[in-house]
């Protein structure tokens, strides 16, 4: 684990730009590795966005407009292993390259490449999810630069599945009916340790002028983030809400208008979990209420720069039960958003 002061590249250059000066302060180009890889062990590709440091004369908020200041113009042989306990290697990937488009403020927007490792069998299945990577292993990220011979390290353990308490997975419904509050009650999981959980609500439109057209919505409610005390797992994990936030929010966010019909969906509730790594990365990262602004980034790559982590991602699915449905047609919030309580062809 290293804490390193890289975040000054852009404004050391920028300052050094100003100067008239006879010393060359960016010398030889010296390379560095920056590496951002969050294996997800819910999913059978992973990504992972490898790109180079840069600092030239001139500057550098134009520089990062050019695709080759932060673009290798070459492959690197890039590899995920995977180790048992014993520490033997048990799995090889080897990557290969997507192209997937980003915009962005200050780098350049377009197509990025960025290495994908494929998983060709899943793990385990449990529920509604289905695990790609093994948490009995670690997985190394190895990558190497065949002109250079500089090769970047890390490594990271994967979370296991952990039991869902509140509300059941094996509930077909939710209620939020009553004006009470209510909880999402789960077991830390082993190698995890920050949780966030949210609901995403999945409705539909129909207007009055085109019956034939369905539109499929969501509506996003984040009920918050919490810390293990530990990653050994088993702890009793708990995170509150207000049942009736749930139609105070689809009150505030929906237009009301009376040439559309709105027909409920599935509720889904996603519980997002993320190793020590992660979190350490994330806090390292949050808004400074200090005024002193410059804090060291945090790097857990060897001969490198970046992030290499995992996560989990729970997924469970519900209905609406009856009392909220009928609350969603005609409760206080909601009342004028034309939601009808059943339409038996919707999923």
């Amino acid at each position: 684990m290293k804490r390193l002061a890289f975040a000054l590249i852009i404004p050391l250059a920028i300052l050094m730009n100003a100067c008239s000066t006879d010393l060359d302060i960016n010398g030889d180009r010296k390379e560095v590795t920056i590496v951002y890889g969050i294996l997800d062990a819910t999913s059978q590709y992973q990504y992972i966005k490898i790109n180079r440091a840069f600092l030239g004369d001139g500057n550098a908020l134009l520089f990062a407009q050019i695709p080759d200041s932060t673009l290798y113009p070459y492959l690197l042989n890039v590899k995920l292993q995977a180790f048992d306990n014993s520490n033997n290697m048990v799995e090889e990937y080897i990557a290969d390259t997507v192209h997937i488009y980003k915009e962005s403020d200050i780098f350049y927007d377009g197509y990025q490449p960025y290495y994908r490792f494929i998983i060709p069998t899943y793990y385990s299945t449990y529920n509604s999810d289905t695990a790609w990577l093994n948490y009995n292993y670690t997985y190394k990220i190895v990558i190497t630069n065949p002109v250079t011979g500089n090769i970047c390290e890390s490594e990271t353990p994967v979370i296991k599945n952990f039991t869902l308490e509140k509300p059941s997975p094996y509930s077909p419904t939710i209620s939020f009916a009553s004006d009470n509050t209510n909880s999402i009650d789960w077991k830390s999981a082993t190698n995890g340790k920050r949780y966030e959980v949210k609901f995403i609500f999945t409705y539909y439109e129909i207007y009055t002028a085109n019956q034939l057209d369905t539109i499929e919505k969501t509506n996003s409610w984040t009920i918050g983030t919490t810390t293990s005390n530990s990653t050994a797992g088993g702890e009793n994990m708990v995170l509150n809400y207000n049942n009736q936030d749930f139609f105070y929010l689809l009150g505030a966010r929906l237009e009301e208008r009376p040439d559309v019909q709105r027909y409920p969906g599935k509720v889904k509730l996603i519980l997002t979990i993320a190793t020590d790594e992660m979190n350490t990365y994330i806090d390292v990262n949050q808004p400074s209420n200090s005024i002193i602004q410059e804090k060291p980034s945090y790097t857990n790559i060897s001969n490198g720069v970046g992030l290499f982590a995992s996560k989990y991602i729970r997924t469970q699915y519900y209905n609406l039960n009856v009392n909220s449905l009928d609350t969603l047609k005609y409760g206080r919030y909601t009342k004028n958003l034309n939601f009808n309580n059943y339409f038996p062809n919707f999923p």
